[in-house]
């Protein structure tokens, strides 16, 4: 069973951030989830347990909930390997998160391994507005000069011409992200275990990839980065952050 340490018994749900290879009682600084007690890790059948108990058996995806999810877990990756879940996971009762555990240990433990010694870092990369569509036109010979063509006329002709050279723009565009987009990966991949494409948000953003790397090869991936940034200053921004747990390249299902 796990050890109760400062646990308050009167609440009603335990949430769960992850699990460690930390085998010692831990109370852990900063706010908790849904400002429940301060989580800790606790020693289970060989593993930490991350988690505190809450009031309720759901918590809301806040921003404040949500950064208080992320900060527990890259406090403990410092010294140890951190195997984190996904945000949201609310065990009905103590016995219900004990039960839960056991019945996934394997699946556990065979994960903790999996992410040893391993972080996850993140690459987001948008054109500089003021490059990218000068460029297209200066590419895409057909567009700059069905623009000039359309360019005097007025009225409804004139509306459908404008959208009909912004579904032009568009397409190019499309083809320029996947390209530049597979460059920079193809530059920055050597230094990575694996990587993960992710969704993209807004108009000019065009790549959002997650990396998993080793401790010692992330000064490698440090690198490579700076070097692809460099390489397209004045037309392309970078945004680097992390490192972080690799909750990217884990997927378990937990049911309680």
């Amino acid at each position: 069973m796990l050890k109760e340490g400062k646990i308050l018994a009167t609440s009603t749900g335990y949430y769960l951030y992850g699990f460690t290879d930390c085998k010692q009682l831990m109370d852990l600084p900063g706010k908790s989830v849904a400002g429940g007690s301060s989580a800790q890790n606790i020693p289970f059948h060989g593993i930490g347990v991350l988690s505190n108990p809450v009031n309720g058996k759901a918590v809301k995806p806040t921003r404040e909930n949500l950064m208080s999810h992320q900060k527990i877990l890259e406090f403990m990756m410092k010294e140890y390997t951190v195997l984190p879940v996904r945000f949201g996971i609310v065990a009905q009762s103590r016995g219900a998160l004990n039960n839960g555990i056991k019945l996934n240990l394997p699946i556990i433990r065979a994960n903790l391994q999996k992410v040893t010694r391993k972080r996850e870092l993140n690459v987001k990369s948008f054109w500089e507005n003021s490059f990218i569509y000068e460029h297209i036109l200066e590419k895409y010979t057909e567009i700059r000069k069905f623009r000039d063509r359309i360019k005097n006329l007025r009225g409804t002709q004139g509306h459908y011409k404008r959208i009909e050279l912004g579904q032009m723009v568009e397409r190019a565009l499309i083809i320029e992200n996947e390209n530049e987009a597979e460059s920079i990966i193809k530059e920055i991949s050597p230094a990575a275990l694996q990587y993960k494409k992710s969704k993209i948000f807004g108009e000019l953003m065009f790549l959002n990839l997650s990396v998993l790397v080793n401790d010692d090869t992330e000064p490698h991936l440090d690198q490579l980065v700076n070097k692809a940034a460099e390489n397209r200053k004045g037309k392309v921004q970078f945004k680097y952050t992390g490192p972080s747990p690799p909750a990217s390249f884990v997927n378990i299902h937990l049911k309680f």
